[in-house]
């Protein structure tokens, strides 16, 4: 595969991020035969998308962003025409939660967002959700609007639901919503909202999940998906929303199963491991820096790549 990904950041923890990015996908192109363009650029620290950020993302087959606050990225998934946000909050990886209602309470959510009151947007999220939902086997919890957004989507929704999927979506209110992500987090499973509602819960709900440094947004329907790990809040550069926002990249926009189930393995072996960075390791346990995890993993990806080599027909 021949492609351009292209890597955007604003802060030195973003190009930190993007760094890492890079080097596991050069890793993966070795890996497996791969050609991969990825340039990288510091974007300025403003809403709009500059003219040459504009031009360089023209053509590319994914974006990756070294954090999700980067000032100008809704603007440029506007640009790019995407119509959902995902908020993958979900700890899959024997990660020890730091979630407001502790250990016991994980929180376990998958929250989309409709990026504006548009039909498609409104039908791109409510199909996204259910495509999640049936994926996984999780429940949908929808916050439907009031007011000029009620008409467009209940007809989205009563569009999605045809799609087959083990749930139907159940209703809350945004009041009710942050109340049961305290005292419900492990059932949450994908929750569905509209713009407004979407901004105020995937903020609470990032608060909520104490691990920022290992989710991740995805930018959806557009001409290309764009990806960006969580915003930090520790010292600690903690490179595992990066890494499972392109194990993402890889299986959903541009289709590496293979490659994507490689990284998935790796960043799940570390885990299992043991290995972490200082905002996710244990009380008393001896952390790694993001170099080290980022080695660990390129490791594992190397090995990988040789087994498939070896084996093919």
């Amino acid at each position: 595969m021949r492609g351009k990904i292209v890597l955007l950041y604003e802060s030195e923890r973003g190009k930190a991020l993007c760094d890492a990015a890079s080097y596991v996908l050069t890793q993966i192109a070795v890996a497996f035969g791969h050609t991969l363009s990825m340039p990288m650029r510091r974007c300025d620290r403003t809403a709009a998308v500059t003219d040459d950020i504009a031009g360089l993302c023209d053509g590319a087959a994914c974006v990756l962003a070294g954090e999700s606050s980067l000032q100008c990225l809704p603007a440029l998934a506007e640009e790019m025409g995407c119509l959902c946000r995902e908020r993958e909050l979900r700890y899959t990886h024997l990660i020890e939660n730091r979630a407001l209602m502790g250990a016991a309470g994980p929180l376990n959510a998958v929250l989309v967002q409709a990026l504006s009151g548009s039909e498609d947007s409104l039908r791109s999220a409510a199909v996204q959700a259910y495509a999640v939902s049936a994926r996984d086997s999780l429940p949908i919890t929808q916050v439907p609007p009031s007011g000029k957004l009620a008409d467009g989507w209940k007809k989205a929704m009563e569009r999605a639901d045809s799609i087959t999927a083990p749930f139907h979506a159940r209703e809350t209110s945004l009041q009710q919503m942050i109340p049961d992500m305290v005292y419900r987090p492990s059932r949450m499973g994908v929750i569905l909202c509209p713009p407004y509602a979407g901004g105020i819960l995937a903020e609470a709900a990032a608060a909520l999940c104490g691990g920022a440094g290992i989710c991740y947004d995805a930018y959806l329907g557009g001409e290309c998906g764009i990806y960006a790990p969580l915003r930090q809040e520790s010292d600690d550069v903690d490179p595992f929303g990066m890494l499972r926002a392109v194990y993402r990249m890889l299986r959903d926009t541009l289709k590496l199963e293979r490659e994507a189930a490689c990284v998935e393995a790796a960043i799940r072996n570390v885990l299992q491991a043991g290995w972490r960075t200082g905002d996710i390791a244990r009380e008393g346990v001896k952390s790694l820096i993001a170099d080290q995890i980022i080695d660990l993993i390129c490791q594992q990806i190397e090995v990988a790549g040789e087994w498939i080599n070896n084996n093919k027909n």
